[in-house]
């Protein structure tokens, strides 16, 4: 979520012409834009390596991209939910205050904290803490449902030029980066044999503190891995370098200012245990126009659908860009929100749609689908039940 760190709309190109001028204002692209961003960012967690590449152009806008967030506060009883989050996510919440999408973050924050656990050491392969060149970093929290995996960070400093009061957050990538890629990148995180080299960030917290949220989506059908309850995903973190960003100020190339890198070794191993404790997987079967809820699956914390859809740009659809709008509407019409999804291919034109979504606790839900590069038509509204594991 960190849109200010990594800078990726320098680097994702969306492609506005691929609609008509006067499907979307101003504001709506820079809405689409950083919608295109969090997409970018589930995509990369979710085994689309080999689609989305730095520089590469999305022509349009990825459907799950356009999903409503819904709004969430902490709960009725801020107090007692407060009680249930570990002090990393109280820090995580209290920083998402006055941020773009700071309710969005609130409502995952709190819902993936309340249902996290302390890191631990298994073994004595463990390592979770990495001190070096001032630096000191730290694994914090886990969840994994065997459809979601998150876990948070914390960056301790004493160096004087992190420590300035400019600085609002540290990170892998610098961006001389983009102008000359480094032989070995800054950071590395392997997840059960999956190899990822995109950078981390930390955003500054009001105690001087430095966090990061990292999310992955294991919900892919490209390399699917099947987890079961007491499954041990191993997760190892090799960093070579950090820089500092004030997001205020930017250079006469138009890069945020940052501080010359701080390079040493840092080095993280830690396990995570899957809990599928709360998983309840239901056959949904219900069908409109072609686009069918196939299953449906509940975890403590997500919503995981398969949706099978048929070819947009065929009749009835009609809709020459193949991408419409798709919601899933939870409590009180609300969208929830959409946390990663993959997306088979079909040789005939129809397509798997794997989606995870954050779960509002109701039991009654609807699948919408509309033409949004045309009229506005329905292609389909379809509700669902689907219960919590009693």
């Amino acid at each position: 979520m960190e849109e200010k760190i990594f800078d990726l709309l320098n680097d994702v190109k969306v492609n506005f012409d691929e609609y008509d001028a006067k499907d979307l204002s101003p504001e709506e692209k820079k809405q689409v834009q950083e919608r295109v961003l969090r997409e970018v960012r589930a995509m990369r967690k979710n085994n689309y390596k080999n689609r989305v590449k730095r520089g590469w152009k999305i022509a349009g806008i990825a459907a799950a991209a356009c999903v409503a967030v819904s709004v969430a506060a902490i709960g009725s009883n801020p107090a007692a939910a407060r009680a249930l989050l570990s002090e990393t996510f109280q820090k995580l919440i209290s920083g998402t205050e006055g941020q773009k999408n700071g309710d969005e973050l609130k409502e995952i924050y709190t819902k993936i904290g309340e249902q996290s656990v302390p890191a631990k050491a298994e073994d004595n392969k463990s390592l979770l803490e990495a001190e070096s060149a001032g630096i000191k970093i730290q694994v914090s929290d886990l969840y994994c449902d065997g459809y979601m995996l998150y876990y948070t960070l914390v960056l301790e400093t004493d160096n004087e030029d992190l420590t300035k009061n400019a600085i609002d957050g540290i990170s892998t990538f610098s961006s001389n980066d983009k102008k000359d890629v480094p032989e070995n990148p800054a950071c590395c995180v392997v997840i059960d044999g999956e190899e990822d080299q995109w950078p981390l960030g930390f955003y500054k917290q009001s105690d001087g503190t430095f966090t990061s949220v990292q999310n992955y989506s294991l919900y892919t059908a490209e390399n699917p891995k099947e987890y079961k309850d007491g499954d041990i995903i191993p997760i190892e973190i090799s960093i070579n370098k950090f820089s500092g960003w004030d997001y205020d100020k930017h250079d006469k190339d138009g890069e945020y200012i940052q501080t010359k890198p701080v390079k040493g070794n840092w080095k993280l191993s830690f396990p995570v245990t899957v809990d599928t404790s709360g998983n309840y997987t239901k056959k949904i079967g219900k069908e409109e126009n072609g686009i069918k809820i196939l299953q449906a699956t509940r975890t403590k914390a997500t919503l995981n659908l398969v949706i099978e859809q048929p070819d947009y740009t065929k009749a009835p659809f009609n809709d020459k860009y193949n991408d419409p709008d798709i919601a899933i509407q939870g409590k009180d019409g609300k969208n929830l929100q959409w946390l990663g999804n993959y997306i088979k291919q079909q040789e005939d034109g129809s397509s798997i749609l794997y989606v995870t979504l954050l779960d509002d606790t109701g039991e009654d839900f609807r699948l919408k689908v509309t033409n949004k590069n045309g009229d506005g038509r329905n292609f389909a509204d379809i509700p669902f039940k689907v219960k919590e594991k009693k």
